[in-house]
């Protein structure tokens, strides 16, 4: 329940044009001038006529307004894509947005509003369009913000902030947590029984400017155990090879893999 404001006020509609009342006055003004002029008699209830007339044809109002504060909005994004569950990502975003909702719930002049930002595939993940989506249905005026709670890998970022209201990102890590990104880099459409075939990835280390340690790779193929590779990422332009023979009374072909560190230029 929101505070209603009784609001009165006189307004006028007048009858005629304005300027047609304009013109009434100034004659009115006019005859009244002589017998205020000579002291006439009956002077004043002729101003009184006059003023009632002309008070009468601007068609005065008393008009009462009822008014209502209506609350503001802030909306709250949740990413739900592949890159959210790692680690403990998902259980530390569901513990943000229950803290979040019921801090707001205890603001009387605030609304939360929630979405979820689903999985696109290979669109990546489309936080921005999902905001613009929502925001299609809140005035701008009563946008208070928009608080997404994201792990910061989001393939649509605007230029300007939508909405013209503060954003706020909350980040589900812990310490100082890195993103690492697998891309296939080429990758064969078909392969050819008895011939090699070459997949080349690469290992990204996102934010990090000298990445240090070894990535490992796992690699796995058609139900065979996996092989795990570890991928210094000291060798930027030395791609470390690997090798998987397929037994000869398979069709399979056989495949080679090549691995690269952060920053190769040979990918």
């Amino acid at each position: 329940m929101h505070p209603e404001q009784a609001i009165a006020a006189l307004r006028f509609a007048p009858l005629i044009p304005l300027w047609v009342l304009i013109a009434l006055g100034v004659l009115c003004l006019l005859a009244l001038v002589p017998a205020v002029w000579r002291r006439a008699r009956g002077g004043v209830w002729r101003a009184l006529a006059f003023a009632v007339l002309l008070l009468w044809l601007a068609g005065p109002r008393l008009v009462q307004e009822t008014r209502q504060n209506l609350p503001d909005i802030g909306l709250l994004v949740q990413d739900q894509t592949a890159s959210m569950q790692v680690g403990k990502r998902t259980h530390l975003a569901d513990a943000a947005r229950a803290a979040i909702e019921a801090q707001a719930a205890k603001l009387p002049d605030l609304e939360l509003r929630t979405i979820t930002v689903p999985e696109s595939g290979n669109a990546g993940t489309r936080l921005f369009t999902a905001i613009d989506r929502a925001l299609g249905d809140i005035p701008r005026a009563r946008l208070a913000g928009v608080i997404a709670i994201t792990d910061g890998q989001v393939h649509d970022i605007p230029q300007v902030a939508p909405g013209g209201a503060p954003l706020n990102v909350l980040i589900p890590a812990k310490g100082e947590e890195t993103d690492r990104r697998l891309r296939v880099v080429e990758a064969p459409s078909y392969g050819i029984v008895g011939k090699p075939v070459t997949l080349r990835v690469a290992i990204d280390d996102l934010g990090v400017a000298h990445p240090a340690g070894a990535a490992r790779l796992t690699i796995r193929r058609d139900g065979e155990p996996p092989m795990v590779e570890s991928v210094p990422p000291w060798w930027r332009c030395r791609p470390t090879r690997y090798l998987a023979k397929s037994p000869p009374s398979t069709t399979a072909p056989w495949w080679r893999s090549t691995a690269c560190a952060t920053g190769c230029a040979c990918c």
